[in-house]
């Protein structure tokens, strides 16, 4: 077995055996190679039917459902410099943003997992944005963007929808519908 095998090998342990996501600083560090080499081996075991998942918190395995018991999708619009504020106010009222999704005219639903539910999250999330000049996904969809936010009771959800809609935040599907001929 190579040096790449081996270390292959290595993730997948870790990963089965972490009951937390893993940075792929993480495993940089621990194998002593590049970040890019770790986003290539992650890509490689995709490709060998390993169910890896990724998140702004790290890779992991486990087949476990993510976020809280209650959960709802709510479709956004905003521009780049509105993201902390847009986070806040859902991590505020006791929710977490499991996800970001765009529905693309070509490639169908790109779906990116998030699970941003402290307020350390949302700054880590906004720094890497800012130092790695990240663009949103929304940019392909004219802003447009889904978010699968969860919490332990349907009040919390609740409540941060009614704040995202005072906010301006949430799109009013009825002002955007055409009636149909």
């Amino acid at each position: 077995m190579n040096s790449a095998d081996q270390r292959r090998t290595k993730i997948i342990e870790c990963l089965k055996a972490s009951e937390q996501p893993i940075k792929g600083y993480e495993f940089s560090r621990q194998f002593g190679v590049s970040r890019q080499v770790i986003v290539k081996d992650i890509s490689y075991l995709k490709t060998q039917n390993y169910a890896i998942h990724s998140s702004s918190k790290g890779y992991y395995m486990h087949m476990q459902s993510q976020g809280r018991p209650y959960k709802r999708i709510i479709m956004c619009q905003h521009e780049k410099s509105e993201i902390e504020t847009e986070l806040k106010t859902i991590v505020e009222n006791g929710a977490m943003v499991d996800n970001v999704s765009v529905e693309h005219p070509v490639y169908g639903t790109l779906q990116a997992e998030l699970m941003i539910e402290t307020l350390d999250h949302i700054y880590n999330f906004v720094d890497n944005m800012n130092k790695y000049q990240g663009t949103m996904l929304a940019q392909l969809t004219d802003m447009v963007h889904l978010h699968m936010i969860s919490a332990d009771s349907e009040k919390m959800l609740d409540n941060a929808v009614r704040d995202l809609q005072q906010q301006g935040f949430l799109v009013d599907v009825e002002e955007n519908t055409q009636p149909l001929n």
